[in-house]
């Protein structure tokens, strides 16, 4: 009975790693009751539509192929890895079972490592960025301007964090800054009683581009990635070193560039609208204090695994 307890014990070995809890830390949220908002210069500066399209090439069914051979053949030797370090806590026993024990084990590891990584490879494209062509740049080109303008310039990233912040978090009086050297300085004194803010909000990163497969009128996704970063000041140092770090991601639905360049962008400003609003928000979220009710929601699916 104690062998084969030992061997089950070993099998269970290959299967614990998707298992594990995370309780890592959660970033600290900000106790502070005022923080400057900042968008930095250049947070809009977009170079033209070779950087705003992105397109790629790639070949699903020769992929699918290879990638499938190299993920089956790395997920082999991982298994088999696997395996053996089972068999090494469920075989440690003598008697004549033990070499049956190992081959089982360690073909186990193998075939369901192969598998796996077969499985993996074959839903895996190889992917190649290519040049945006004349005829796509000239269109995109037509458009990017105004909406750099209108939609994407210092001040409207700015004006746009600041309603969404005071609607995401109203017990922390939220102001536009602007950097000072090292220091970051509140353009207004809403009731602040001092020039500097000790804790900033700064727009780190941001990220707005149309993705997807080159072909004569591409389907492509608006894709939105920003990131905002919690930065205390140190009287000592004289540096602002990230207390946290805020991510928002937002992804459209695929439309040919013919259909969001119509109409003189009609389509990608309301997406554009809807996808920082989307980025933005799911960066503040993580801002608000978390509730009893969300705190234990957040912890129960961590315990059940």
């Amino acid at each position: 009975m104690r062998r084969w307890f030992a061997i089950a014990f070993g099998i269970s070995v290959i299967f614990m790693g998707g298992c594990a809890s995370d309780h890592s830390p959660r970033p600290a949220k900000p106790s502070n009751q005022k923080i400057g908002v900042i968008v930095p210069p250049g947070s809009n500066e977009f170079h033209g539509a070779g950087d705003f399209l992105q397109l790629n090439n790639h070949a699903a069914v020769s992929d699918r192929v290879k990638n499938s051979a190299i993920g089956a053949g790395a997920g082999a030797a991982g298994g088999a890895a696997i395996g053996g370090t089972a068999a090494l806590i469920g075989c440690g026993l003598s008697g004549p079972w033990v070499p049956v024990c190992w081959a089982i084990l360690a073909t186990y590891g193998v075939v369901i490592g192969g598998g796996t990584g077969a499985v993996v490879g074959a839903v895996s494209d190889t992917q190649e960025n290519v040049a945006v062509s004349p005829a796509h740049r000239y269109k995109m080109n037509q458009v990017l301007t105004a909406l750099q303008r209108e939609s994407l310039s210092n001040a409207n990233l700015q004006q746009r964090a600041l309603r969404l912040l005071r609607l995401q978090v109203s017990d922390i009086n939220f102001i536009p800054a602007e950097q000072e050297g090292d220091r970051y300085r509140w353009i207004t004194q809403e009731s602040t009683g001092a020039s500097y803010s000790d804790v900033t909000l700064v727009l780190s990163d941001l990220r707005v581009q149309l993705e997807g497969k080159a072909e004569n009128d591409p389907k492509v996704a608006l894709s939105i990635y920003a990131q905002w970063s919690l930065r205390k000041y140190d009287a000592e140092t004289e540096l602002n070193p990230d207390w946290g770090v805020r991510e928002g991601k937002y992804q459209s639905k695929r439309y040919k560039l013919s259909e969001w360049l119509a109409d003189d962008g009609t389509l990608l400003k309301s997406h554009l609208d809807t996808g920082l609003e989307s980025s933005f928000n799911s960066a503040f979220r993580a801002l608000a204090p978390e509730s009893e009710e969300q705190k234990w929601a957040r912890i129960a699916p961590e315990d059940s695994t």
